[in-house]
């Protein structure tokens, strides 16, 4: 007997189990069955994995928000939190080592993308082994070297687990921001015989990733709190009470890069390079200052980053192209 001779026969019961209707399938092996729970699981991961081929933001990198909490009493520094938002352009999917042009990274590999001596970048290396946010891979073509990747516990990309809070960091928009922070450093120093260094603010915004509202992109202490009744709008839930945002101050951000008394001016600058390098946006008014971060750098959602309330926030960004 072939395959074509087997047939299923589906028996379906009305709600009141006086009618039934009957379906015939030929060649039933060439089918699963499925139940509605997991049919409407595949059909939101097909979703959203169609959304993010069509995101023109491009890929992404998944910063993890507690563990990233955690490092703010590790003894990280602004500077090492820098050149790690370097490392981020080079991370690959499913926990592969990072890699540049297809090429995994050895330690000489990453001293040159640091423009550092190897022993000095070989130190840094260290500390964020030490730290467990870089793990090492022995070279499979030269067993005296080793790759990296980042720990999947703070960093990874292509999937996360339901209910972990995170932040999506655009792989494409950081290396268009770091680009512009080295700019500035570089037009600063022209003119000085005692060169600045500017990059490091790089690192600012590693350490306040976790405090990146979810619906509004202010930088805040409540960043996971749901400002929406019902189906209204973000605007419509701001108008209605402006105080539900715990916005972060100057005091708060220096703290959160682990400084016990954080110079305001220093913070301003650092906030500053930001906005002029295009990563946030500085609202001021009654003496306050409110921080926005661009949608395109980092985001929460599952979205495109299309809705009114994003493409307002981005327009705005758009005027001082």
């Amino acid at each position: 007997m072939s395959n074509k001779d087997v047939q299923m026969e589906l028996v379906m019961y009305s709600d009141d189990r006086e009618s039934i209707h009957r379906i015939v399938v030929n060649d039933p092996e060439k089918y699963n069955i499925t139940n509605k729970a997991q049919a409407e699981a595949y059909a939101k991961k097909m979703e959203l994995e169609n959304q993010r081929i069509k995101d023109t933001r491009g890929n992404f990198v998944i910063s993890k928000n507690e563990p990233m909490k955690e490092l703010e009493t590790s003894g990280i520094t602004i500077a090492d939190r820098r050149y790690l938002m370097q490392l981020i352009l080079y991370v690959q999917f499913n926990g592969e080592p990072l890699s540049k042009n297809g090429e995994p990274l050895d330690a000489h590999d990453i001293a040159e993308l640091w423009n550092l001596d190897y022993k000095v970048a070989n130190k840094r290396i260290s500390k964020f082994t030490k730290l467990g946010i870089i793990e090492s891979v022995r070279n499979p073509n030269n067993k005296r070297t080793k790759n990296y990747f980042l720990n999947e516990q703070y960093f990874l990309m292509g999937k996360v687990k339901s209910g972990e809070k995170f932040v999506k960091l655009f792989q494409k928009k950081l290396a268009e921001i770091i680009e512009n922070i080295q700019e500035i450093e570089r037009k600063a120093n022209r003119r000085k015989d005692k060169p600045v260094e500017i990059v490091d603010v790089i690192g600012l915004l590693n350490a306040v990733m976790p405090y990146f509202h979810y619906q509004t992109y202010y930088l805040v202490k409540n960043p996971d709190d749901n400002i929406l009744i019902g189906d209204e709008s973000v605007n419509e839930a701001l108008e209605r009470d402006p105080s539900q945002l715990k916005h972060l101050t100057r005091t708060q951000i220096g703290r959160i890069l682990g400084h016990k008394k954080a110079r305001l001016t220093t913070i301003d600058k650092y906030m500053e390079y930001l906005e002029i390098a295009g990563a946030v946006m500085i609202t001021r008014t009654k003496s306050k200052s409110r921080y926005l971060i661009h949608p395109d750098l980092m985001f929460r959602s599952d979205g495109i980053g299309m809705d009114d309330y994003t493409r307002t926030i981005r327009n705005q960004f758009n005027q001082h192209n």
